[in-house]
């Protein structure tokens, strides 16, 4: 017998549910004080909650989001307060970017307008520890910035994938003949095809973070600073303030700030097999996994950028 969905699946789900509702959250606070319409974010978040609940201990998760929230807000009023309004005036729209960060390529959560249209981003992380994802940095973003090629290799692991698949009869076979997509969905119904994913998409990851770090090393410095400019958002068309609610103490600073950090000579070294970190002056910035967005050998290539 097979299991329906893996516990994997369920706390990635769930994670990325408990964030867009802490997002939904602060913006909803945010209309409170400014005296904005918020029949659409109350829409969301009851829709997220109904979506949490069904998660094991969903109540306590939505309890937490809303603790993270309370503790954030007056911290980013006082921020607001004091660097922007004073300027700007007071904000007129609240956009919540959600799930479209990827197709916009931003680090932003929300888009605050003010009164004279100046346009700010807020980008909000809430962690039990550490300092959670930084950047997703797709396949196609890496092989502008980096030049990394793995074509040939993702081509393999489908090769693999359905070789396997047809080889174990049955079902499986049936699906090792359907598109990519329905292949990664059924993982849910037959978890042996995660395994097999990740069989052949762990090299993958060992091979890409060598190369990485080879073309990073042979990048000339202003191809570098590119890169880490990309993963901090310094270069972002917007101002964009970074918030961070670790435990019960919360973080402001903006991206630009980040610029006097990577300073120096900028270098990448190997951590782990399916990681690196790039150094300022041997100071450690950046540590950048090998990855795969929801599946290992069967969703999209990226590499996920942490804060050190």
């Amino acid at each position: 017998m097979y299991k329906i969905i893996t516990v994997e699946d369920s706390k990635r789900k769930s994670s990325r549910s408990k964030a867009d509702l802490f997002e939904v959250l602060v913006a909803i606070g945010l209309s409170d004080v400014y005296k904005l319409k918020k029949d659409k974010l109350e829409k969301i978040k009851r829709e997220l909650e109904s979506i949490i609940s069904k998660f094991p201990n969903g109540e306590k998760r939505t309890e937490e989001q809303y603790k993270r929230a309370s503790i954030l807000i007056p911290a980013l009023i006082e921020k607001l307060n004091s660097d922007i309004i004073p300027t700007h005036g007071g904000i007129k729209i609240i956009n919540w970017i959600g799930r479209r960060w990827q197709e916009e390529e931003t680090l932003s959560d929300l888009d605050l307008t003010f009164d004279s249209d100046f346009v700010m981003g807020v980008s909000l992380k809430s962690t039990r520890q550490g300092l959670g994802t930084q950047k997703n940095l797709g396949y196609e973003k890496l092989k502008q910035l980096l030049g990394l090629d793995i074509d040939k290799e993702l081509k393999e692991i489908w090769a693999n994938i359905r070789r396997d698949l047809s080889d174990a009869g049955g079902e499986l076979a049936k699906i090792s003949a359907k598109s990519q997509g329905e292949i990664k969905n059924a993982k849910y119904r037959f978890p042996v095809i995660q395994k097999i994913g990740k069989r052949y998409g762990t090299p993958v990851q060992e091979l890409a973070v060598d190369k990485s770090v080879k073309l990073f090393n042979a990048l000339p410095k202003k191809k570098r600073l590119a890169f880490l400019e990309e993963i901090f958002g310094i270069k972002s068309t917007k101002p964009l303030l970074s918030v961070l609610v670790e435990k019960d103490t919360p973080q402001l600073y903006w991206n630009e700030t980040m610029r006097g950090l990577i300073e120096g000579e900028l270098v990448a070294e190997k951590i782990k097999d399916k990681s690196y970190r790039i150094l300022a002056d041997k100071k450690p910035l950046v540590r950048l996994q090998a990855s795969f967005t929801n599946g290992i050998g069967l969703s999209a290539f990226c590499e996920r950028a942490f804060l050190l």
